[in-house]
């Protein structure tokens, strides 16, 4: 496990490195088959975000993907999605 550990003067917090995946404690997600945003299938994906409530990660068509990354919104409509499917609390599983 990686660490990085910060001066004592400046106050700040010891960081983890270790991304390790742990089967005993995590799920790998089921990727969905359509667009969170426009609900057309979706063949291929690069572009998700995970939705903790349903299990899966959630996609974006290729259209809606390049438009809000060009836009730099891609994460405030993953938010919109998960907002539309399970109210304002789905947010409070995110750190950020």
């Amino acid at each position: 496990m990686a660490k990085k550990k910060a001066d004592s003067d400046s106050g700040a917090e010891e960081e983890s490195g270790d991304f390790s995946f742990n089967p005993g404690r995590q799920v790998e997600l089921e990727v969905e088959e359509t667009c969170c945003v426009t609900g057309e299938p979706v063949d291929a994906s690069f572009c998700r975000f995970p939705d903790y409530r349903r299990g899966t990660l959630m996609v974006m068509s290729k259209q809606e993907m390049l438009k809000h990354l060009r836009a730099d919104t891609s994460l405030e409509a993953f938010h919109e999605a998960l907002v539309k499917r399970h109210g304002e609390s789905a947010l409070e599983d995110y750190s950020s």
